[in-house]
């Protein structure tokens, strides 16, 4: 994958972070949207970003 793709995934990830972030204001954190996969995708992205880093 070329940097400006993982550029542009990085930031797409971010806005599907975001607005699921606010719909989870609103609406409650039980509130799931119709695209599991999504979620998916973001909730081991959340896991990754609180997970210790491993020195390579």
């Amino acid at each position: 994958m070329s940097d400006r793709a993982a550029v542009d995934l990085e930031r797409e990830l971010a806005m599907l972070a975001f607005v699921r972030g606010r719909l989870w204001a609103s609406e409650g954190d039980d509130v799931r949207s119709p695209t599991t996969a999504v979620d998916q995708v973001l909730d081991g992205l959340s896991s990754l970003a609180r997970s210790p880093r491993v020195p390579s």
